[in-house]
C-alpha cells in the first residue's frame, strides 16, 4: 500500500491495507452492498436496474481472462497479466470466470455492457501503458459509453 501511495497523484493520503482487505472481503462487500443496494443484481449472472430511483443510471462492464493467443497482443508482454492469470485460477465460484482479481458476475451492476470481454484487470483501464489484447480496445469501450450517456442526454 506504501509503494501505491507513492505512485499516486494524492500520496499523502493515509493508507489502510487492513482496511481495504476487509472492505473487499466477501463480508465487507456483502455490508456495503446491503447499504447501498442500487443497481444491484436480483439474480447472480443477472443484470440490475439501469435507472434506479435516486435517478442515478447504473451501468457496467468488465472482462475475463481467456487466454485465447491470437489475441493477446501487447498483453504477453505485461508482467502483471501472468500474475492475474496465476491469481485467476484460484477462484472457486468463478473459475475461468474472473479478471485475474474479481469475478465476472460479480462485477454486473445495472445495465450490463458485457462482462465477456477478454480482458483481465487492469487491461480494462488500458493499464500498463495500453499493453492489452487486439480487441476489444479499452478506449473504445469508453469512448462507446461516451456515446451511450450522451444520447440518454447525461
Amino acid at each position: 500500500m506504501k509503494l501505491i501511495s507513492l505512485l499516486s497523484t494524492k500520496s499523502l493520503l493515509p493508507q489502510d491495507f487492513k482496511g481495504s482487505l476487509k472492505n473487499l472481503s466477501t463480508e465487507g462487500t456483502n455490508e456495503f452492498n446491503k447499504k447501498y443496494p442500487q443497481g444491484l443484481q436480483a439474480t447472480w449472472g443477472g443484470q440490475g436496474k439501469e435507472l434506479e430511483t435516486n435517478g442515478v443510471y447504473y451501468y457496467s462492464w468488465s472482462g475475463i481472462i481467456k487466454l485465447n493467443a491470437v489475441n493477446e497482443g501487447l498483453n504477453i508482454l505485461d508482467y502483471t497479466h501472468a500474475i492475474l492469470v496465476v491469481l485467476g485460477a484460484f477462484f472457486k465460484k468463478e473459475r475461468k470466470q474472473n479478471n485475474g482479481l474479481v469475478g465476472r458476475y460479480a462485477t454486473h451492476l445495472g445495465r450490463v455492457i458485457g462482462s465477456d470481454y477478454q480482458m483481465d484487470h487492469p487491461d480494462v483501464i488500458n493499464q500498463l501503458a495500453g499493453a492489452h489484447p487486439t480487441k476489444p480496445d479499452p478506449l473504445k469501450l469508453y469512448l462507446d459509453h461516451a456515446v451511450r450517456l450522451h444520447f440518454k442526454g447525461l
